[in-house]
């Protein structure tokens, strides 16, 4: 059985799976087309009469057809935040040392894209950058104070040679 998938992003997704595929097995599908957790994945099926449904977590289990899940039928995937997925799995006991990455699943976690290690260089920069300019605060002038005192200073000198000219 075909199903058409429209991720929130705009995409979509065309998904084979059996007649009797459960909402987990779509998800797991689904999961490597996106490259996400299946704990992150919300769905939203259309049944027949084409009114829209939220599948809980609850319900992976549940065969697509019990859910008025036909061939070709249209559904939506949103993502769920790790923090959320993270405390959730807190609150279940299951994550009290465990990170977010921990949690993510493999496809997660080998994403790697370029573009996401660009932005992680650029914002360690940020960092070492930010907590410089707070050192040199901190500790000694900074290289504006220089210049402000050198204007001061050339001020000054200013005044004085109006003053012998007068």
């Amino acid at each position: 059985m075909k199903v058409n998938v429209e991720v929130i992003t705009g995409t979509f997704i065309d998904a084979e799976v059996s007649e009797n595929a459960t909402v987990k097995e779509l998800k797991e599908r689904i999961a490597t087309e996106v490259k996400l957790s299946v704990k992150r994945l919300i769905l939203v099926v259309e049944d027949e009469e084409e009114s829209r449904r939220l599948v809980k977590d609850d319900e992976d289990e549940m065969k697509l057809i019990d859910l008025g899940v036909k061939e070709d039928a249209h559904m939506y995937l949103f993502f769920k935040h790790p923090d959320l997925v993270y405390n959730e799995e807190k609150s279940q006991g299951r994550g009290d040392n465990a990170s977010v990455e921990e949690l993510s699943s493999e496809a997660e976690s080998k994403r790697g894209n370029k573009e996401e290690d660009e932005d992680a260089k650029g914002e360690e920069k940020d960092i070492a950058m930010k907590n410089g300019e707070e050192e040199e605060k901190n500790g000694e002038e900074t290289k504006d104070d220089d210049n402000v005192e050198d204007g001061k200073k050339k001020a000054r000198e200013g005044e004085n040679e109006m003053d012998i000219v007068s």
